[in-house]
């Protein structure tokens, strides 16, 4: 028998859904410790999500809050700070030579001393270089897996928040925490060593240095610590929060310039060119001010360090020499001393230059921590039960739902669906249909009453199990952006081409696919744009029944087609249900007498359909 032939009799006979590896749909691994393994599944979202008040934490305390990324790699990062110190203890010794060279080889006139420095100098040199070369690999290898571990955490935690997030958030702002939010923490996270620990471990064993040339020009030089971070402590806190709302307004225009694309078609037809454009400017405008001030206060900051430093060394260079003008320091030790010091000092300014990019990341960092701390599915482990098909029935018992904000949806649903039956639910836009097909999915949780299927509770039962039973076509027809023939296979991604072929025809879109120039071939485009809204629905069918389901759901699945072909579609259903469990939830009443119960969702109850074998029943006379 071949695959086209076992695969209509599948469908024909109702046989048990075809085995197939699920894994690839079940989707992707939580990485273990992370916040989506984690979490708990919330039924509203959570009202700290993206609040436009200034976070009160530090800069470092919240960066902190990513140091987790890092842990993994804790050998490489050893190694890194290994060299570091290595490079640093060699930097800080070479101002040493410099002592030896003047007081002993030159004055002292000791060619041996002479030889023995610059050999030294020569050996710390290939040392700190050879050194260096290594670091920085290691490092910006620890540096490109930890952000690239942020990234995959992040998109894997978007795959397991709960819907309301998706309904209270805007495309922009997600895709804004992948771009520019994840562009700032890398930027930061790769400057840190040159920008940040480099010169702040100079700073000490500079420091240290300067004492052990002289105590007195030594203690002067500490001075330039507090007046180095002075500035950039007491402007921290206002950096960091005109970078979060930074982050906020950039969103906000990425949100204009996707809604504008999108909705390009009306924005034509009613001439919304000059109003999205107002609006754009606008937006663009409040993201200039927010720039400005940003600029502006971490321009204070430095200046505000590196003033207080370019003050202290000529304090130190007047204080030098008079100490050398009335023979309390050596000429040597004091041309020993002045080099670490303005090294000191330029490490010190270094350090300062970091606090903005510091402050930068660590508003991107509070951005991306609201993501990771949304509340999520519970994960399968915590789900005991994996039924590989339905034997009895699927129940709603005792109901109720409404979504946050709203009045109720749903109050004291009662139904069974029986394995096997075809079950119509009837109602109008608005009325918690699509709801009651999401509880069956186990996307959503009631906030009263409790959902089954053979009298396990959903939420025991584990979704990839549950999910390999159910075929679906939503009410809003995606497509991706690759072939109509992928785009089927979405469905079962280990179907065979014939088997999606076969879909197709018994959804009754084969032949417009044929007719194409590229046929199964051809680029659905961006959410299926080059397609009708009916030949998308097809298509959504025909991925739903390449899965060969024990339980087909479908979603105003046939609201875009024309008469003749929701008959096709309609009979076709009627060849398939054999062995299947059929819910259909709508708002047309052809095809009803063909249910074995057809229930209507009114004001947040079911009722009992009037007359099932009568189609011509009025939509007025049940509020349709």
């Amino acid at each position: 028998m071949t695959n086209k032939q076992k695969f209509t009799e599948g469908f024909k006979f109702g046989k048990a859904q075809a085995t197939y590896n699920n894994s690839k749909a079940a989707g992707p691994k939580v990485p273990p410790g992370s916040q989506a393994a984690r979490g708990s599944y919330s039924s509203s979202l959570g009202p700290s999500f993206g609040g436009n008040e200034p976070s009160s934490e530090s800069p470092l305390l919240v960066l902190l809050g990513l140091g987790r990324y890092f842990k993994n790699y804790k050998l490489r990062l050893g190694i890194v700070l290994g060299l570091l110190l290595t490079e640093i203890i060699v930097y800080s010794a070479i101002p040493f030579s410099f002592k030896f060279l003047i007081d002993e080889a030159l004055i002292g006139k000791n060619e041996t001393v002479l030889y023995i420095t610059g050999a030294l100098l020569i050996g710390g040199t290939i040392l700190i270089t050879a050194a260096g070369t290594v670091r920085d690999y290691l490092y910006n290898w620890v540096s490109a897996r930890a952000i690239r571990d942020m990234r995959e955490e992040l998109f894997v935690h978007l795959q397991r928040v709960n819907l309301d997030f998706y309904a209270n958030t805007r495309l922009g702002d997600v895709l804004a925490r992948f771009s520019t939010d994840l562009s700032a923490l890398e930027n930061a996270v790769l400057a840190l060593i040159p920008w940040g620990i480099s010169p702040l471990l100079e700073a000490i064993f500079g420091t240290a240095l300067l004492f052990a040339l002289d105590w007195k020009l030594g203690a002067i030089a500490t001075l330039i610590w507090p007046i180095t971070f002075l500035g950039p402590v007491f402007f921290s806190t206002r950096s960091t929060a005109a970078s979060y709302e930074r982050k906020l307004e950039e969103a906000k225009v990425l949100n204009a310039v996707e809604e504008s694309i999108s909705a390009q078609n009306l924005i034509r037809v009613y001439d919304l060119d000059a109003t999205f454009w107002e609006k754009f400017k606008g937006n663009c405008q409040k993201l200039f001010q927010v720039s400005l001030r940003l600029g502006l206060t971490n321009s204070y900051l430095e200046r505000s360090a590196s003033g207080g430093i370019l003050l202290l060394q000529a304090v130190l260079l007047i204080s030098g020499a008079w100490f050398a003008f009335h023979g309390m320091v050596s000429v040597g030790a004091l041309a020993a001393f002045l080099p670490p010091f303005l090294n000191l000092s330029y490490s010190l300014l270094y350090v300062s230059q970091y606090f903005p990019t510091m402050n930068q990341a660590s508003g991107s960092a509070r951005r991306i921590l609201e993501i990771l701390r949304t509340p999520t599915f519970e994960t399968e482990m915590e789900r005991p039960f994996g039924p590989s098909e339905l034997q009895n029935s699927i129940r709603l018992e005792d109901l109720h739902f409404r979504y946050k904000g709203r009045t109720k949806n749903l109050s004291g649903i009662n139904l069974e669906i029986k394995k096997g039956s075809y079950t119509v639910i009837l109602g109008p836009s608005g009325s918690g249909k699509s709801t009651i097909l999401k509880f069956i999915l186990g996307m959503m949780e009631p906030n009263q009453g409790r959902v089954t299927l053979d009298g396990i509770e959903m939420d025991k039962i584990r979704l990839d199990a549950l999910h390999s039973m159910i075929g679906i076509v939503f009410q809003d027809t995606f497509l991706f952006h690759t072939s109509i023939l992928e785009n089927i296979r979405m469905g079962r991604p280990d179907a065979t081409p014939e088997e999606a072929i076969e879909a197709a025809k018994l959804a009754e879109i084969h032949e417009f696919i044929s007719a194409l120039p590229d046929g199964y071939e051809t680029i659905a485009g961006d959410k299926g744009s080059k397609l009708s809204g009916g030949e998308k629905q097809r298509i959504a069918l025909a991925r739903a029944l390449v899965r060969n389901p024990q339980i087909l759901l479908l979603d105003e699945a046939t609201s875009a087609l024309d008469p003749i072909t929701e008959a096709r579609i309609l009979k076709t259903l009627q060849k398939l249900r054999e062995g299947r469990t059929i819910v259909s939830v709508t708002h047309r009443l052809t095809g009803l007498h063909a249910a074995d119960q057809v229930v209507v969702l009114k004001n947040g109850s079911l009722e009992p359909y009037p007359s099932p074998e009568n189609d011509s029943i009025s939509a007025a006379a049940i509020g349709l």
